[in-house]
Formats: structure tokens, C-alpha cells, sequence
């Protein structure tokens, strides 16, 4: 009877301790995600007090010379970019992404604008609250960019939809897999 105790204790002690570990393993990747959320809204501030201190938002002939302004996202397989673009009408923020249309499917660029400043708004505002106001669509923007990236099934990787065929598949393990031809 006593050794029955023994290796019921263990096997408790055993099980608390598997679950200790894995309480904390999902602690860890929380706060990796917590941490991955924050140095991208710190990298995106630093990039964003950058062109702060660069351009002056009050010269729009000088900014509107200047085409586009790209901010990088890591960690994703092809490393997009998220951009901030001059116009006659104000600032606009958005991302590039390969379009793949026709019955015969041949990349081509993809410029999708998700956000838009009008240069009255941005001269009504002092350069702090223009700084947020950037920041804030520059977050927005990487966060819908951020959404569109799944990891593939069989390689891992964190694909955007236009390399995907599937949800869960991208285009090089479609190929490899499924016999997809491209």
C-alpha cells in the first residue's frame, strides 16, 4: 500500500510540475507577443519622430517631391512594408502586395491605400497631435497588414494572402504537396 502512495505521490508531483511548465510556456509566448506588439509600436514611433524631425508638414511642396516613405514589418516571410505617401490632397498610409488577376495568373504590384490625411486636418493640428495622429494610422495600417499573414501548415513560414492557396498553405508547399502548378 505505501509504495501505491509513493508513486501516486510522484506521478501528482509529476503532473503539477508538467503543468508548472506549461503555465509557463504560455506565459512566455503572451508576453513574446506582448513584447513583439510593443517594439513594433516603438520602432513605428521612432520611425514616425524621424520624419517628424526630417519634414516640416507645413512645406507640402517639399514633402509632395518626396514619393513614399516605407516602414518594414520583420518577422514575416517576403518582409512587407507598410508606406506613407504625399498627395495633392493630404497624406496617405497603406501597404503594397503582389495582385494575382485573370484566368491566367501573372503578379503584378498592388498599391491599397487604408488610410488618408487631408492637409487641412494636419494644419489644423501642432506637431504633437500630428505625430499621434500618425502614429495611430501607421498602427492601424501594420495591424491590418499584420492580420492578412498566416503560417503555412507544412513550412512554417508566415505568408500574406496573395501567397497563399489556402488558409493554412502557401504557394511553394501547394506546389510541393498538393501538385499545384503556378
Amino acid at each position: 500500500m505505501l509504495f501505491s502512495n509513493v508513486v501516486f505521490y510522484y506521478d501528482l508531483k509529476f503532473q503539477t510540475k508538467h503543468l508548472m511548465s506549461d503555465a509557463i510556456i504560455a506565459v512566455n509566448s503572451l508576453t513574446r507577443g506582448m513584447v513583439d506588439v510593443k517594439s513594433m509600436k516603438i520602432k513605428a514611433r521612432d520611425w514616425v519622430d524621424s520624419i517628424f524631425n526630417q519634414y516640416a508638414l507645413t512645406d507640402e511642396e517639399k514633402i509632395k517631391k518626396d514619393c513614399a516613405l516605407y516602414f518594414k514589418l520583420t518577422g514575416f516571410a517576403d518582409e512587407p512594408e507598410v508606406y506613407l505617401r504625399s498627395a495633392d490632397e493630404g497624406l496617405e498610409l497603406g501597404y503594397e502586395a503582389t495582385q494575382w488577376n485573370g484566368p491566367i495568373a501573372a503578379p503584378f504590384p498592388g498599391v491599397y491605400k487604408k488610410h488618408s490625411l487631408s492637409w487641412e486636418t494636419l494644419h489644423s493640428l501642432d506637431k504633437k497631435e500630428q505625430q499621434e495622429l500618425v502614429l495611430d494610422l501607421l498602427m492601424k495600417t501594420i495591424n491590418f497588414r499584420k492580420r492578412q499573414y498566416r503560417k503555412c501548415q507544412f513550412c512554417g513560414e508566415k505568408v500574406g494572402t496573395e501567397h497563399r492557396f489556402d488558409q493554412n498553405t502557401c504557394h511553394g508547399c501547394a506546389s510541393e504537396h498538393f501538385g499545384v502548378v503556378y
